[in-house]
C-alpha cells in the first residue's frame, strides 16, 4: 500500500487525485522551499497563506509575505533573485518584490487550484500549472497571458523550463512526462509508464535528462536524446524531485517522510534520512548542488549535506 496520501481538507480537489495534500491546521505544513539564485536565502510556501524568506547561514526569518486567500502551495525565485512568484489554492499567481516584500501583481486565468509556477531562464516568462490541466505562460513584465494550453487531461502538477528556455516539461495525471515547444506549445516527446496517478517532473542541469515520479513510488529518469530510461524503485509516494551534485544525484521527498538520494546514472540508492516525522512534501537543491533543503508536514525546514546526508541545520518557523 502506498504511504503518504492523506485526506484532511481538499477532498474535492486534491485527495481524489492521489496527491498528498497539506495539513489541515493553519500554519502547520510547509508546502515548498526554494533557494535563491545566489544560495543565501530560502523562500517557503505555507498553509498559513504566506511566503517566508529565510537566511540560509543563520536560519533567521528575513520577511513574511501575506496576501493569498488560501494555502500557498509553491514559491519560486526569478533568475536574477529580484522577484518571487507564488501559486495558491485561491487560483492566483502573485509576483512579489523579493527585497521589500511588496506585491507587484496578481495573475488570474486558471479555473482550478494552482500547484506550480516556474520562471523561464531569462526571467521574461512564467509558467503556471493547475488542476484543470492547463498551463499558462505569462509575460512577467506586463502580466499578460502569452500562451494557454491543456498539457494534461485532468491535472498538471508541475511545469519547468529547460535550461535553454526552449522546452517546457510538464508532469500530470495519466501521462508521466510531456515535453512542449515553448514557442508554439507543440508536443515534442512524452513518456507514460504504467501505474502512475500523480507526478512531479524536473530537468537535469544539462537539459538532456528528465526525471519524474508519483504514486507508484518509482522515479523514472529519461535521456531525451536516446530515449533510454532508468528506474529508481520504492513503493512510497514521491512528492518532489530535484537533481543535485551537478546532476549526478537525484533527491526525492517521499510520503513516508524520508529524503532519498539516488545515483542518477546507476540507479543505486546513496542514502536515506528522515526529513519529516510524517510526510516530506518538497526537496530543493542549492545552486551549487551541495546542499538540500526539505519541508513537509511539520513546521521545520531542514538543510542537508547533499553528498553525505548529514543534517546541517534545522530552521524553526
Amino acid at each position: 500500500m502506498l504511504r503518504g496520501i492523506c485526506l484532511p481538507l481538499f477532498i474535492l480537489t486534491v485527495a481524489s487525485l492521489g496527491v498528498a495534500p497539506a495539513a489541515q491546521a493553519q500554519g502547520v505544513a510547509v508546502n515548498s522551499v526554494q533557494f535563491s539564485p545566489d544560495g543565501t536565502q530560502l523562500v517557503t510556501a505555507a498553509s498559513d497563506r504566506t511566503l517566508r524568506i529565510w537566511d540560509v547561514a543563520t536560519g533567521d526569518l528575513a520577511r513574511t509575505l501575506p496576501g493569498h486567500d488560501e494555502y500557498v502551495v509553491f514559491a519560486a525565485w526569478s533568475p536574477d533573485g529580484e522577484t518571487l512568484a507564488s501559486a495558491s489554492y485561491d487560483g492566483t499567481v502573485k509576483l512579489w518584490d523579493a527585497a521589500t516584500g511588496a506585491e507587484r501583481m496578481t495573475l488570474r486565468g486558471h479555473e482550478g487550484t494552482l500547484f506550480y509556477a516556474a520562471f523561464s531562464p531569462d526571467g521574461r516568462h512564467l509558467a503556471s500549472a493547475a488542476t484543470e490541466g492547463e498551463v499558462i505562460l505569462w509575460d512577467t513584465a506586463s502580466g499578460e497571458t502569452k500562451r494557454q494550453f491543456t498539457a494534461h487531461e485532468e491535472v498538471t502538477a508541475s511545469a519547468n523550463f529547460s535550461p535553454d528556455g526552449r522546452t517546457l516539461l510538464t508532469a500530470g495525471r495519466g501521462t508521466l512526462l510531456r515535453l512542449w515547444h515553448v514557442g508554439d506549445a507543440t508536443l515534442q516527446q512524452a513518456w507514460s509508464p504504467p501505474g502512475l496517478t500523480f507526478t512531479t517532473g524536473v530537468f537535469g542541469p544539462e537539459g538532456r535528462r528528465v526525471a519524474g515520479g508519483g504514486s507508484s513510488g518509482t522515479i523514472h529518469v529519461y535521456d531525451r536524446t536516446t530515449g533510454e530510461g532508468t528506474r529508481l524503485e520504492t513503493d512510497v509516494f514521491v512528492n518532489s524531485l530535484t537533481f543535485a551534485r551537478g546532476g549526478t544525484r537525484i533527491a526525492g521527498a517521499y510520503g513516508d517522510g524520508r529524503l532519498r538520494v539516488w545515483n542518477a546514472d546507476t540507479g543505486a540508492l546513496d542514502y536515506e534520512v528522515q526529513a519529516d516525522p510524517e510526510i516530506a512534501f518538497f526537496v530543493a537543491a542549492s545552486p551549487d548542488g551541495g546542499t538540500l533543503a526539505t519541508v513537509g508536514q511539520d513546521t521545520r525546514i531542514r538543510l542537508w549535506d547533499a553528498a553525505t546526508g548529514e543534517r546541517l541545520r534545522v530552521i524553526e518557523r
